[in-house]
């Protein structure tokens, strides 16, 4: 098995820059919902077939083999949605509530955080942090402490000002009362217990109130989320991940939030795909692919996420430009498609193929993902395990279920196989 491992790998790195890709028409069948919030400009639902056809399209276009089919089940209030699935009384909640900016409290205390925050900005350049910096802050900053300090100065002036701003009836934009909708922390809360839906659209505001992880791109634009990914347990298809789109951005009339094109300029063709193409299709490559924001990617990259791509309309006008796979996308796309490929073989009782792929996965992903490395290499070692299991190599599936629990010890179904096998 092991000269074979070689021999697969081999091929893996021809394929890698052939092109070619491992699945044959694989099929993915995604539930989709729009949650309306109904005090903001929304979007006709005659457009949202037209908006997912495109997504569809895009990842197509970029990544090769996967199709998607939405099956689109309607609107939905979107408080109704947080009454359902908000559970603020679970350990989930509590754990990420530690990390949770404080509507209307007038100041951010990262202080307490300080550690966490510069492990999570040194996954990138200095040089590329400071290119989201104007000028004269650019010049001030020789450290990742110095981008900390003025990422949070920035953050805070942005917040203040959604927090401010008014709706033509008077009404304030996040809602006084009612704004558990508003803050991604409880999007975060909500994404992880519903169990119905792999991409949600919204037309809300959505502020980025996660402060022990300060995306520059996010924090200093308009310190709001215009789509992401989430881990959702309950849903199978990708691993119990889902994503959001947000539309806020494209829909509001709040002059704040400058348009990213020109009026002019942009047709309705253009509005649909600014939306599939630029913004959900980057969502679902993070699910799919597990790729994460970058900033050193080349600019016509779908998961580029630096400064210049920061306006959709230009960061849509290059994905047209350039209507090719990014290479430094490749490496995840490739190990991706062997674990999607092992999980096909594993459902045709093809064991020992699937052990074959999964290996590879798990050799091929690169260390920095959207989720956790440490969880994903996990859920790699447990599956590798039950395999193991199935072919009834206990011996095999223990070592690779230690792995498992070594790598993520809150593994549930590594901890009851191990606990079945012992």
């Amino acid at each position: 098995m092991k000269i074979i491992l070689i021999f697969l790998l081999v091929l893996a790195n021809i394929n890698l820059t052939s092109g070619e890709s491992l699945l044959k028409d694989h099929h993915f069948f995604l539930n989709v919902i729009y949650l309306e919030d109904e005090r903001l400009p929304s979007i006709p639902e005659k457009d949202i077939n037209i908006i997912l056809n495109e997504a569809r399209d895009e990842l197509r276009l970029k990544f090769g083999a996967i199709y998607i089919h939405f099956d689109y089940k309607g609107k939905q209030d979107l408080k109704s949605f947080f009454d359902t699935y908000l559970n603020k009384g679970s350990d989930y909640y509590n754990n990420l509530s530690n990390y949770k900016y404080k509507f209307f409290s007038g100041s951010i205390d990262y202080s307490p955080f300080k550690k966490p925050i510069l492990k999570f900005l040194k996954q990138w350049k200095l040089w590329d942090l400071k290119d989201f910096f104007d000028k004269e802050t650019k010049k001030k900053i020789k450290t990742y402490d110095d981008v900390m300090e003025y990422l949070f100065k920035g953050y805070a002036e942005k917040l203040n000002k959604l927090e401010s701003l008014k709706l033509e009836n008077g009404e304030y934009l996040i809602d006084r009362e009612n704004n558990n909708h508003n803050s991604y922390i409880n999007w975060l809360v909500a994404m992880y217990f519903q169990d119905l839906y792999d991409i949600i659209i919204t037309n809300t505001i959505i502020v980025y109130d996660d402060i022990s992880k300060p995306y520059p791109h996010a924090v200093l634009r308009y310190a709001k989320v215009g789509g992401s990914s989430f881990e959702s347990p309950n849903r199978v298809i990708f691993d119990g991940t889902s994503g959001m789109v947000n539309l806020f951005e494209m829909l509001t009339d709040i002059s704040y939030f400058q348009k990213p094109y020109q009026e002019k300029e942009l047709n309705k063709n253009d509005w649909n795909g600014i939306i599939g193409r630029y913004i959900m299709a980057h969502e679902l490559a993070h699910m799919i692919y597990l790729i994460p924001d970058v900033y050193d990617h080349p600019k016509q990259c779908l998961m580029d996420s630096s400064y210049a791509t920061m306006d959709y309309y230009e960061g849509y006008k290059l994905l047209k430009k350039y209507p090719f796979e990014c290479p430094l996308c490749k490496p995840y796309a490739n190990a991706r498609e062997h674990h999607l490929l092992a999980d096909d073989l594993f459902k045709k009782e093809d064991y020992e193929e699937a052990i074959l792929h999964y290996k590879l996965a798990k050799k091929m992903t690169p260390n920095k993902l959207d989720i956790p490395y440490s969880g994903y290499i996990s859920l790699l070692d447990y599956k590798i395990a039950h395999t193991f299991y199935k072919l009834d190599d206990k011996k095999s599936a223990l070592l690779y279920l230690k792995n498992a629990l070594k790598n993520d010890p809150n593994n549930e179904k590594a901890k009851q196989l191990y606990e079945q096998i012992k």
